[in-house]
């Protein structure tokens, strides 16, 4: 059995409790300078603020950097590895106060975690739709997925190109990290929309924004900010 498309509820944006992400990215801006790019997003992946740095100005003003990263504070930074925020980190490790880069660096995500973390999810559905099955006589239909999980490599090709035509490298590189976060917490909400549909799967639990190992780390990320402004 399943829901009609009014039933349905999955929060787009608004998440109690989490404050959402942010990119960070180097490479060379619109003049050729080697420059340092920051994205702010909402928890499904919204672009709320935006900044590119050269690094000469950095070094001329260090007090504007830190005023924009301390905006990432209660936030998961995002990237396809580890190694790529880390490594802009490091870069700027003389310039950020030590409690900030702390924090920053124990709050990192990847876009692979995040699509494995989906994928569990699907399966478990999937599995729950076929023990119902098994255990009614009405033809139970299998579930399908409005868009299937992507190939990892494929998936970074597509963002990247869709953001081919931004004005720089450096701002492209954080547009194609906006749009893969974007992209995966779509994914999610579709997945849940097709679960909801099926009446006998809503015993899993209501909608929900993001999956919850993905939607805790972001939690706890405003959670270590308050611990240490209390």
């Amino acid at each position: 059995m399943e829901a009609s498309e009014n039933e349905l509820s999955v929060p787009l944006d608004y998440v109690p409790g989490a404050r959402g992400h942010g990119v960070l990215a180097v490479g060379v801006d619109s003049e050729g300078g080697d420059a340092f790019a920051v994205w702010r997003l909402s928890p499904t992946g919204r672009a709320g603020g935006a900044w590119v740095v050269r690094f000469d100005e950095i070094e001329r003003d260090p007090e504007q950097l830190r005023r924009i990263m301390s905006m990432l504070q209660d936030r998961c930074l995002v990237d396809w590895d580890r190694d790529g925020p880390m490594g802009v980190l490091a870069r700027l490790a003389d310039v950020l106060p030590a409690e900030l880069l702390t924090a920053l660096q124990g709050n990192v995500l990847t876009v692979p975690e995040l699509l494995a973390e989906i994928s569990e999810h699907r399966s478990t559905y999937s599995a729950a739709v076929e023990q119902y099955r098994a255990s009614t006589k009405s033809k139970i239909a299998p579930l399908v997925w409005p868009t299937e999980m992507p190939d990892q490599q494929d998936f970074a090709r597509w963002t990247a190109r869709a953001h081919s035509t931004a004005a720089s490298p450096v701002a492209a590189t954080a547009l194609a990290l906006t749009a893969a976060v974007a992209s995966t917490a779509q994914l999610w909400q579709d997945t849940e929309q097709a679960r909801y549909r099926r009446v006998y799967l809503r015993s899993l639990g209501d909608p929900q924004p993001l999956p919850p190992r993905w939607l805790a780390r972001l939690r706890e990320a405003v959670a270590s900010k308050s611990l240490v402004s209390a």
